[in-house]
């Protein structure tokens, strides 16, 4: 069997993993590397080579018929360049949440792990759904946890439109968005919610975005979630918040040159023109998928979320002083109603890896650490007593608080690690990837080899470390490129005994 390289450029990482997709999937028993792509030499199972996510296309020995992959379909897809890796295809470009899992690796590893129809996932920091998409797309039964109720809330929004035809949905919203723009109704802002709302966007720009959720809310039907969460990705350009920051601060730059209405218009169009061109290529994929609202370190108490029913799990772990998700988002959780404002800033603190720390906290933080309350190993235990004896007084507000922070990202991630291993059953593989960071405390920089510490922990909470593969990053840009975790790693686990 031939199989043939998409022409866009690799990272040494990627050819790593179609090799061992390769492996897995289809069990040859020989692989020949070539400049083009490889040769499969006696594959045991060839059928399944259509899954395979660094291949364009496959063909038999001494066939001139290539039969494209369904990642080749799907990433060309709505006219995308052959030269370039696409990670919008499908319902992915729904919204832009920050820090999304690259779906080539979520995918990667599903067929690293031969997980197959039949056979149920879990990812325990879902996000939006990256991962529980693929799995819908590979026809395998899936299940995500996130504390964050706006990432449940966009993950099971995607799987929906996959379901919805594509001109269904593009129906439903240009009946909302008539409605929104002919309604008289006078949106109702005088509650904490529209108070917070009113201090964020222009008048005339908060009365078309509440009209056209009313709208939604009353006519949208079985549309209404996927039509809310395009909305939802809109909010920020149309608001008094900088749209290009991370942090809630006053915008500097102008306002977009259209109006609410007609962006909306605009990003419907373009959400269903990929959705369409998707389901000519897969049909209509009624998703048995979700996305569930839930601290995953509690999530074996889940109705549910039965313990010892998942074969395998994955997932993109926050890593240490993580994204401010919550700030980030804040006005999408108000505005569809999943937060109170008041309840933010709780809820930050809450995320694993979160930078947030209040109160009565840093001080009872400094005690575990010193303590080592969380009962760490004693690699991670006494590398944030290192980072906290390293301390100086020129040190600023974030850093004196950088080790406190370290100890509790590394005991919500080993509270996460047993968690989820009471989910899995005996043996199941678990893959994570994880980016490492680095502080400056006292003048000197200490790297934290975040996938390590994380392999470390995990071992100590029912895990076996089998293997940690780096993988070479993208160059970051823009106003956090400084801050970016500048490795990752692919950490496969598997789950023993207790």
């Amino acid at each position: 069997m031939q199989l043939t390289w998409h022409r866009y450029k690799y990272y040494p990482y990627e050819k790593g993993l179609a090799l061992r997709e390769v492996e897995s999937l289809i069990r040859p028993s020989a692989i020949e590397e070539r400049d083009d792509g490889c040769h499969v030499i006696q594959p045991s199972r060839p059928e399944l080579a259509s899954r395979l996510v660094y291949f364009s296309d496959y063909a038999k020995d001494n066939s001139v018929i290539a039969i494209k992959t369904q990642q080749s379909i799907l990433e060309r897809i709505n006219g995308n360049n052959v030269n370039r890796q696409s990670t919008r295809y499908s319902v992915h470009g729904l919204h832009e949440y920050k820090g999304k899992f690259n779906p080539q690796i979520a995918k990667a590893i599903l067929n690293i792990f031969s997980a197959k129809p039949g056979q149920v996932v879990i990812d325990p920091f879902c996000g939006s759904g990256t991962s529980l998409v693929e799995c819908a797309h590979l026809g395998i039964d899936a299940v995500g946890t996130d504390i964050n109720p706006l990432a449940a809330f966009i993950a099971n929004a995607k799987l929906l439109s996959l379901h919805i035809p594509a001109e269904q949905l593009l129906h439903d919203a240009a009946s909302c968005l008539a409605e929104a723009k002919h309604s008289r109704q006078y949106p109702l802002l005088d509650d904490e919610r529209g108070e917070y709302l009113q201090s964020w966007f222009p008048a005339d720009n908060l009365q078309s975005i509440e009209r056209l959720r009313l709208a939604i809310e009353a006519f949208g039907g079985a549309s209404s979630k996927v039509l809310l969460a395009i909305a939802s990705n809109l909010l920020r350009d149309y608001s008094l918040q900088e749209p290009n920051d991370l942090r809630i601060r006053r915008r500097k730059s102008p306002f977009p040159d259209i109006s609410f209405f007609q962006a909306y218009e605009e990003a419907v169009r373009t959400f269903c023109t990929r959705l369409l061109d998707t389901q000519q290529a897969l049909g209509v994929i009624k998703a048995k998928q979700r996305a569930i609202h839930v601290d995953c370190k509690i999530a074996p108490d889940h109705p549910a979320l039965q313990p010892g029913t998942f074969d395998l799990a994955l997932t993109s772990p926050p890593y240490a002083t993580a994204l401010p998700y919550i700030d980030t988002q804040r006005l999408s959780l108000v505005w569809l109603g999943l937060l109170a404002p008041s309840d933010v800033l709780s809820l930050e603190a809450e995320l694993v890896g979160s930078r947030e720390i209040r109160g009565r906290s840093k001080k009872a933080l400094l005690t575990a650490l010193e303590s080592n309350d969380a009962l760490l190993p004693c690699t991670e235990a006494e590398l944030c007593i290192r980072l906290q004896h390293a301390l100086s007084e020129s040190d600023g507000f974030r850093r004196q608080v950088m080790p406190r922070l370290l100890y509790r990202y590394f005991s919500g991630m080993s509270d996460a690690f047993a968690s989820v291993r009471r989910l899995v059953k005996l043996n199941s593989p678990f893959g994570l990837i994880v980016g490492g960071n680095h502080t400056v405390l006292g003048g000197v920089r200490f790297d934290i080899n975040t996938p390590q510490h994380l392999a470390n922990l995990a071992a100590a909470r029912g895990w076996q470390h089998v293997e940690t593969i780096p993988l070479q990053t993208y160059q970051r840009y823009g106003l956090h490129m400084n801050n970016a975790t500048n490795s990752e790693a692919l950490v496969i686990l598997r789950a023993k005994e207790d």
